[in-house]
């Protein structure tokens, strides 16, 4: 078996044993009793927060399809004094479907997580059902179907978990309109208190509870005109609400569901004894200004003096005070909701145009100059052409999470100016990484573009991750993703870079007689990514170390002329499961509204949902593969790129043979790379993005290097075969 060959069965290895001791040692260790933290901290880039108020009654007002556009002094006096006197936020709404539906709205404040009605086909924005009714007997009508609807969705949200919690304090929930009743049923469908919504009868209705859900209705189009004379009548019901309640509770108006079979974001306004005006923050988002819907109930039991239970997913908000206007608090919140209204429909033709753009445009060119009619000079001016346009391609994803620094959706059509963005970064990137001094190293101008995607995606993870929300290659709010840290994307484009320029480097120290210097120099820049990555604070990624760290050490211990053996696996792979078992565990032993997906995993394994969660990553990754043409192509482009890579001198591996001759390493590198791209996909959910995300990094980036290297070798611009030993070029 030959060197590449061992190194990639032995890093297959390694990755199967990093799965096996994972789920071992995190079930053992974490088993042995890690004590639960129960004081609440606020993270450290969080402002000042105002103090939470004593118990009071809380009353929530669920008004489906609002948004920021919505606020206006003139047209909703009522909703303006909300936002006036109080704090506001974005809302995500996102339930179980792309789009959420009333019922879905009032079924997941009811349930503390997600919760929808049944499905519908494969339908991803299935039409809306009618709000079932209270029967002669105080329960839901149909409720059954909810439950089992909540128990295949693999969310673990239990319907009533609201009434439920807040009933074990003695606290009973009333509700007032037929949406408000579904979010205050219990478990078995059964609710308290319900009433019809009656002006003359409010504010006996709203002293029934501690806490009252009120339905006056929601919007239910976006006509202009009609929308206006719907506002219209749901405003003045609010302020008949507003006058009905007592001057002690704290008022909730959400915006919980859509208007229309168009995901949006919505608002959420709340106002209250000791809530100054201000912005409401979540530690489920990190983002100021940005909550959540499953939010929503821890709030309600805060604000009663509870806390939820650990299978809430969400966590009661803070709120950050500011002497803004109200004016101010409404604009920035229509920012929010218009750049990520007009960046999701972009998205998928994106990767769709980018993936065959790339394919098309680089496999014409390379054909066309390898055409034997074409003469040396011309084949080489071509060869230059086609060097920087792959460099700048290349460019093309960091340049897509910069283009956030621009206000790209207030401006002209949104596809025109964002594409115009995005390609005037990119080209001024590429411009840097083909005009500096590192373009003379063989793997300058590469590993220069591939230096600059790490600084972004790994400096937007440690500055608050505010370039990635509403990105091309980031999250998208709507979608109610991530909110921070490294997802998949960001992940697969951070460690693929990362390695690369980690091969540039140990390059470098080799060329200068320090091979040892390069290769440690190497392991820095490897480990400070991994670090970044897995951190609960900055990337909160429990897979990408898993498949980043291996990929690292495996290329560190051939860049210093060592044997990977066996006993190197398991000592790599040893530590890649206690960093990750340890990253975990420290999560974990956080406060609960201060963990992240790390802490939370931890949970899982001991509440024993860790087999949902692997059966859920295992069916989303099988979704992927077979839900479009492009997808499938992901195994059989993983396939020819093992085979270009273990049989260097085949037609697949032949043309990369003038790169490898110059730099030795990087054959290993593209190995290590591969290897990670496999473990990724194992680890995550969605997994199957990452080899195809990092690709675009990769791929523009090995042309750019092999057509730099056949300029540069006679060798080859003679049809020579080369040796893929030794390498020709000189410093």
């Amino acid at each position: 078996m030959t060197a590449p060959s061992r190194l990639l069965a032995l890093l297959g290895g390694m990755t199967a044993l990093c799965l096996l001791l994972l789920g071992v040692v995190t079930g053992a260790g974490v088993a042995a009793g890690a004590p639960r933290a129960a004081a609440s901290v606020r993270p450290a880039t969080e402002r000042p927060a105002t103090e939470r108020p004593g118990p009071g009654p809380v009353v929530v007002v669920g008004l489906p399809g609002l948004d920021a556009h919505d606020l206006d002094p003139a047209r909703t006096p009522s909703l303006w004094s909300m936002l006036e006197g109080g704090a506001s936020s974005s809302l995500i709404v996102r339930s179980v479907h792309l789009t959420t539906c009333p019922v879905d709205g009032w079924l997941t404040l009811g349930a503390g997580g997600r919760a929808a009605q049944p499905d519908q086909g494969d339908d991803p924005r299935p039409p809306c059902s009618a709000l079932p009714s209270v029967g002669s007997d105080g329960v839901m009508t149909g409720w059954q179907r909810y439950v089992e609807a909540a128990s295949r969705t693999r969310q673990d949200s239990r319907l009533g978990s609201l009434a439920a919690t807040l009933g074990q304090r003695g606290d009973c929930v009333a509700a007032i309109g037929p949406g408000a009743a579904v979010g205050a049923a219990d478990g078995d469908g059964r609710v308290g208190s319900a009433t019809a919504y009656e002006p003359s009868t409010l504010p006996a209705d709203l002293a029934r509870c501690p806490v009252t859900l009120v339905d006056p209705g929601g919007l239910t189009t976006r006509d202009r005109g009609a929308r206006a004379t719907q506002l219209a009548g749901l405003d003045a019901r609010l302020g008949e609400v507003l006058a009905a309640t007592p001057e002690n509770a704290t008022v909730i108006v959400a915006g919980l569901a859509d208007d229309g079979p168009a995901e949006r974001v919505r608002v959420v306004l709340e106002r209250g004894p000791g809530i100054a005006p201000g912005t409401l923050r979540s530690s489920a988002t990190r983002q100021d200004g940005m909550v959540l819907l499953t939010d929503l109930a821890p709030e309600v039991v805060a604000l009663r003096g509870g806390s939820g239970p650990a299978s809430w997913t969400g966590d009661a908000w803070t709120v950050l005070p500011d002497d803004g206007t109200a004016a101010a608090r409404r604009e920035t919140m229509v920012d929010t909701a218009q750049a990520a209204h007009q960046v999701q429909p972009l998205a998928d033709p994106f990767f769709k145009t980018w993936a065959i753009g790339q394919l098309v445009l680089y496999l014409g060119a390379l054909l066309l100059a390898r055409r034997s009619s074409t003469g040396d000079a011309t084949r080489r001016r071509l060869a230059r052409g086609v060097r920087a346009v792959a460099v700048v391609a290349a460019c093309v994803p960091a340049a897509t999470y910069l283009a956030a620094l621009v206000p790209w959706w207030r401006v002209g059509p949104p596809l025109l100016t964002l594409s115009a963005v995005v390609a005037a970064v990119a080209l001024v990137l590429g411009s840097m990484a083909l005009a500096g001094p590192w373009r003379r190293h063989p793997l300058g101008s590469p590993a220069a573009v591939a230096a600059i995607t790490a600084l972004v995606i790994a400096g937007d993870a440690v500055t608050g991750s505010r370039l990635t929300l509403s990105t091309l290659m980031g999250e998208q709010p709507t979608i109610g993703g991530r909110f921070y840290g490294l997802g998949n994307v960001a992940f697969a484009l951070l460690a693929t870079s990362v390695l690369l320029l980690c091969v540039a480097v140990a390059d470098l120290g080799a060329r200068r007689g320090r091979p040892r210097a390069g290769a440690l120099a190497a392991l820095a820049i490897g480990l400070v990514a991994v670090v970044v990555d897995g951190s609960p604070t900055w990337g909160a990624d429990l897979g990408g170390p898993a498949a980043l760290l291996p990929a690292v050490a495996g290329l560190v211990v051939v860049a210093l002329g060592l044997r990977l053996g066996w006993g190197r696996v398991l000592m790599v792979g040893l530590v890649t499961v206690l960093a990750l078992v340890g990253l975990a565990v420290v999560d974990y032993l956080r406060p609960a509204s201060s963990r992240t997906h790390l802490g939370r995993f931890v949970q899982t394994v001991l509440d024993g949902g860790a087999l949902d969660v692997i059966t859920r990553k295992a069916q989303q990754n099988l979704d992927m593969l077979t839900g479009s043409p492009l997808a499938m192509l992901i195994p059989v482009g993983l396939v020819l790129v093992i085979v270009a890579l273990l049989r260097p001198h085949s037609a697949l591996g032949r043309p990369l043979l003038p790169a490898y001759d110059r730099v030795p390493l990087l054959r290993t590198g593209l190995i290590c790379i591969v290897v990670m791209w496999l473990i990724g996909f194992v680890m995550n959910d969605s997994g199957t993005a990452i080899p195809a995300v990092g690709a675009t990094v990769l791929v523009p980036l090995l042309i750019a290097a092999v057509l730099d290297a056949r300029r540069t070798d006679r060798r080859f611009n003679r049809g020579g075969r080369g040796t893929g030993g030794a390498p020709s070029w000189r410093g």
